[in-house]
């Protein structure tokens, strides 16, 4: 039973904390203290109260009472009466109590782990009170906005395209960044592109892409810019702010003028800087034929949906042209002089009539081959 008991409590021992055995300890120890002044006290009343008794055999032993008396008083004034033996305990209970309190209790140092469960929640809530701090103050709302790239646009129709208001966070700009793009692309029909980036602390630099000039529309005497999107501008242009070198295009059908432009795509550059004009004139069989003047007087007709396939060979077609010459592209490909256009017609149909003949005859020449190789057989079997 007792190895037991010893077993209890020394697992009770270490199950404890370090604090809490130190405490123990120390109170342990006082206890034993006020123990020991315990049994002193009661052994000093005990001899006082032995030699209380050996004064009073002394005294009855004594004939003079008087002498008695001062005997009796004197041991009465030098023994303690039960009232001070009291409040002697009770100061000795108080001092006991004060040291108790005036001792301090050991510092246990916090382990790391809990350092570690408390990291978390100490970082997330810095983090909630500076953002709340930010967003209070007008550092939130402070930008700056830098438009570059645009040279037909202006700032102030940007900046109002955006839709970007002052009063916005910075944070909520930067989020909604991609929204902004769309708007200024929607804006003009200039804006090819637009980036937006953001340059820490306070700097938004908006990058604008423009669409170039291809041409120019010609209506009633009047030019309209032709961008290389397909799109014409509806904003007119001085004359005197036209460049000497420019393609003017004299047709206004916006679905002809978007594929017309799309099929320039294909075209080497050095051909599509030699059109000076391009005029609708459609055939009886071809409804989108144009004709093309270019730099050098000489005329291209073909069809609008055949210009990237055929307007490349002209580049290997012109050293050819010594004379202002059409160079005709409709159906096949083949050129004659300016001016003389029944005549290279009349050519044109006389060597498409040799080339249908040459075609009949050759196959006449051909089934007549395959009769007499058929007719052989026959022979040898009369034979």
């Amino acid at each position: 039973m007792k190895k037991s008991k010893e077993d209890k409590q020394e697992t009770a021992q270490l199950s404890l904390s370090e604090w809490q055995v130190r405490n123990k300890e120390y109170l342990e120890k006082k206890a034993q203290e006020k123990a020991k002044k315990q049994a002193e006290l009661e052994k000093k009343r005990a001899e006082l109260e032995q030699k209380k008794e050996e004064m009073k055999v002394e005294l009855e032993n004594q004939e003079p009472s008087n002498e008695e008396d001062a005997v009796s008083e004197e041991i009465d004034t030098d023994s303690p009466t039960s009232e001070e033996e009291d409040e002697a305990e009770a100061q000795d209970q108080e001092q006991d109590e004060e040291e108790v309190e005036q001792v301090e209790l050991p510092k246990v140092p916090i382990e790391k782990i809990h350092w570690y469960r408390a990291l978390p929640v100490l970082v997330t809530s810095s983090l909630i009170f500076l953002a709340s701090l930010y967003f209070l103050t007008p550092l939130a709302t402070m930008k700056t906005i830098e438009f570059t790239g645009n040279k037909v646009v202006s700032q102030e129709e940007l900046r109002s395209s955006s839709k970007i208001d002052q009063r916005d966070y910075t944070v909520t700009v930067y989020k909604n960044r991609h929204h902004y793009e769309q708007n200024l692309k929607a804006s003009s029909p200039w804006i090819e592109n637009v980036e937006m980036t953001y340059q820490f602390p306070l700097t938004f630099k908006i990058d604008v892409q423009e669409y170039g000039i291809l041409g120019y529309l010609q209506k009633d005497s009047k030019y309209y810019p032709i961008l290389t999107s397909g799109e014409y501008v509806k904003n007119e242009v001085a004359a005197d702010a036209l460049p000497e070198e420019r393609m003017d295009v004299t047709f206004s059908d916006a679905g002809l003028i978007k594929e017309f432009v799309q099929q320039l795509k294909n075209v080497p550059d050095s051909v599509k800087k030699s059109i000076r004009k391009v005029d609708l004139t459609p055939s009886k069989v071809t409804e989108d034929l144009v004709t093309i003047t270019m730099s050098d007087e000489h005329q291209i007709l073909v069809p609008i949906s055949h210009i990237a396939k055929k307007l490349p060979y002209y580049e290997g077609i012109h050293p050819q042209l010594e004379v202002p010459s059409v160079v005709d592209m409709e159906a096949g490909i083949f050129s004659y002089a300016q001016g003389t256009e029944n005549e290279a017609i009349h050519e044109a149909s006389n060597d498409a009539q040799d080339t249908e003949s040459s075609t009949q005859h050759a196959e006449q020449s051909t089934e007549h081959s395959a009769q007499s190789q058929a007719e052989k057989p026959e022979i040898s079997e009369n034979n």
